[in-house]
């Protein structure tokens, strides 16, 4: 629309230099000026609701007048037809071309645009799910069926299908940002609306396209900030299979001025690899770095907002969300000015045969893409076998590079094996053991098929030949799995398996594979789907997850931090084997170990002490996987949760890290911090608790300070 203006314009102010064009030029002139005509009438309709304003803004204050602008160019568009088109037949009959070809390019785009409303409006196949759930799984995914749902949110449209231009056009939609003005939609939104409601839609395009970020409630705009700096330092534990990251952040607002009703909220979602938490926060204000505090997700919350919604103060506050990520929340950052902030994330390292994978976090909020980079990635150990980057930089055991913001990189060594290690604290000693699968007698009676998009014909056809019933889910009940079903079926862009729906899950198992799309179980809620998953999380007994490869979704992967499932990962081949033996990898988790599957390794807590000759950060990843194995069908009180988050300072779906500008803010909100826990983690930082004996030791060596002090002032 912009690059169609432009030429008009400029196809204009050629008329005044038509004679130097050859007839061929000046035809195609004719056929654009034909193009000018509607668009500038399109604009006029488009500004009458101001013209008003603007013919008062005139006569009394000396402005205004750009509200006319669109009427003037029109004139002026018609008096150049006038003078130089009309009087020539090739040229009239290419100006009227013109005019046909808008007429046409519309009319096929209204076309497109009904028949991608009728495939948005669907009516739900499944009622224990909301109604938008069914339009995000089998809804076409092109352009139009994406304008479609952006009509309003996206795009300026007019309002509530009145038929009328005359009203004032909305400047900002739920995605933060100007709303788009796309003279297509607009009119196509005339002959019919789009039957998804503005807020069906942001969940529609959320589960289709991965929009989470943009659709996030806000209590400020943040569509004048850019990211301008990423600093990632990390520590690297290869003998542990963990790292401790920390990002710290420029985020540099562009609005015009300072003033603090000009403030921008900057939010910022981070993806963490699986198992992985975050364990500080800081926040730079006047200058000096401010670090967290961990509380209750509920006051982080209210203090966050009251601060920020009325008091325009200086907070930031990360919580926990699904599918691995987190956000982070920072205000304000004043124009033409920068806040920063940091975040440290401890998490394990990705096994990949003999090797160990440090993925780069990476991180959606501001653009960031004219952002610097400087990384510094600390092994604690000689690593052996390296392989970087080719812009990372070895100096012995630190690898580190300068250049523009790059989100997908990673760094890889060989596993020299999970060696001694130990790290103790308020009587608890925490080490990391070699994951092992142990297989346990397993009789599987039914197979229950999780379909989607992402399956092929074969491999429905190689699990079918293990002779097993099969069932799957369409129509509000289970099928057999028929290939007619499965092929109707696999149109689907997800699948949300009703876990709760399984009759017997000890002798059941599902067959899924991974695909990254699918609404988030909170996305849900509300839902008697959502209710009845929640209620089966008390139901005893674990399900058999076989997943045949690929990333598992936002949903799925929920249920399996929450342990719903007895889960690995594998061939055709593989599931047929154990099939064979009638055997499955088995639940070796307890109260006392977790199992972090991707990094390969269980951590195991024992109820003695010992010398720590280990980072603290192995608490805290045994206290996270511990609390997400609690909250599912071996249910944690809440008051558990926080103790233990609090113990460790981690952020979990009950707690959070905020930070707030004074103490007084902290004692209004009732926000204190626990002296007997971790603290904010740190790079080269142990952050170790210290034990009822060192406690004894500290007070003694204070008291004898404090003795000698007053000793030598009384002798002076």
């Amino acid at each position: 629309w912009a690059v169609t203006l432009t030429v008009c314009c400029i196809n204009n102010i050629a008329y005044g230099f038509k004679e130097v064009f050859p007839p061929l030029v000046r035809t195609i002139m004719a056929f654009v000026l034909g193009i000018s005509t509607c668009c500038f009438l399109y604009l006029t309709f488009c500004l009458l609701p101001i013209c008003f304003y603007g013919g008062i803004g005139m006569l009394f204050f000396g402005i205004g007048g750009h509200a006319f602008i669109p009427l003037l160019f029109l004139i002026y568009t018609y008096t150049l037809v006038s003078q130089y088109v009309f009087f020539r037949k090739k040229h009239r009959y290419a100006y009227f071309s013109g005019i046909g070809f808008v007429v046409v390019v519309i009319a096929v785009y209204i076309t497109l645009w009904i028949n991608a409303v009728n495939d948005a409006y669907l009516m739900p196949d499944n009622k224990d799910l909301p109604a938008w759930e069914n339009v995000a799984r089998k809804t076409p995914k092109n352009a139009i069926t994406e304008r479609v749902l952006k009509a309003g949110l996206v795009y300026q449209v007019v309002g509530d299908g009145d038929m009328s231009f005359l009203e004032m056009p909305r400047r900002r939609g739920l995605f933060d940002a100007e709303l788009l003005q796309d003279p297509l939609v607009t009119i196509a939104s005339l002959t019919r609306p789009s039957y998804v409601t503005e807020t069906d839609a942001a969940k529609v395009l959320s589960a289709m396209y991965d929009s989470r970020q943009e659709t996030q409630d806000r209590l400020w705009s943040g569509d004048k900030l850019s990211t301008i700096q990423v600093r990632t330092n990390a520590d690297i534990w290869p003998s542990l299979h963990m790292a401790y990251t920390e990002k710290t952040i420029n985020v540099f607002s562009a609005a015009p001025n300072a003033a603090s009703w000009n403030s921008q909220e900057a939010i910022y979602t981070f993806h963490l690899p699986e198992g992985g938490v975050v364990t500080s926060l800081s926040l730079w204000i006047n200058g000096k770095e401010e670090k967290g505090v961990l509380t209750t997700k509920e006051k982080a919350t209210e203090a966050y907002a009251t601060v920020v919604g009325r008091e325009r103060r200086d907070p930031s506050v990360v919580h926990w969300q699904e599918g691995n990520t987190v956000t982070v929340r920072v205000f304000p950052v004043l124009g033409q000015s920068s806040r920063q902030f940091k975040i440290g994330i401890t998490a394990p390292l990705l096994q990949q045969g003999k090797q160990l994978v440090y993925q780069n976090i990476w991180f959606q909020g501001p653009d960031a893409r004219d952002a610097r980079e400087d990384v510094n990635i600390n092994f604690q150990e000689e690593p052996v076998g390296v392989e970087m980057p080719g812009l990372f930089n070895r100096k012995r055991n630190t690898f580190s590079s300068v250049g523009p913001y790059d989100a997908d990189w990673q760094l890889s060594c060989i596993d020299p094996g999970v060696r001694s290690n130990l790290f103790t604290a308020n009587n608890k000693s925490f080490f990391v053991a070699p994951y092992q699968k142990e297989l346990a007698a397993t009789v599987v009676r039914t197979i229950y098929l999780d379909v989607n998009q992402s399956w092929t014909l074969a491999e429905f056809n190689a699990i079918k030949n293990l002779h097993y019933p099969m069932k799957v889910y369409a129509e509000n009940e289970w099928q057999p799995a028929t290939e007619e079903l499965f092929k109707r079926l696999q149109k689907d862009r997800y699948s949300l398996f009703p876990v709760y729906k399984v009759p017997e899950r000890a002798t059941s198992l599902v067959i899924t594979k991974g695909n990254v799309v699918s609404p988030n179980l909170s996305d849900l809620g509300g839902s008697k789907f959502y209710e009845e998953l929640q209620a089966s999380f008390q139901t005893p007994g674990k399900l058999l997850l076989f997943n045949l490869g690929g990333e598992l979704s936002p949903y799925l992967r929920t249920l399996k931090e929450y342990r719903l499932f007895r889960y690995t990962t594998g061939d055709i081949a593989e599931l047929k084997q154990w099939m064979i033996l009638k055997q499955f990898p088995a639940d070796i988790e307890n109260d006392h170990r977790v199992v972090i599957e991707p990094a390969g390794i269980t951590i195991n807590m024992e109820e003695h002490t010992g010398v720590s000759n280990a980072p603290d950060h192995l608490m805290r990843l045994f206290a996270y996987n511990h609390i997400m194995q609690k909250m599912g069908p071996k249910k944690m009180s809440d008051s558990e949760i926080i103790a233990t988050a609090k113990e460790s300072y981690i952020v979990t779906p009950s707690s959070s890290l905020i930070v707030l500008e004074t103490q007084k803010d902290y004692d209004r909100f009732n926000i204190h911090d626990d002296l007997n826990s971790l603290k904010n983690a740190s790079i080269n930082g142990k952050g170790a608790v210290p034990e009822p004996h060192e406690w004894a030791l500290i007070i003694i060596g204070l008291v004898c300070m404090l003795w000698f002090r007053k000793k030598r002032a009384v002798a002076i």
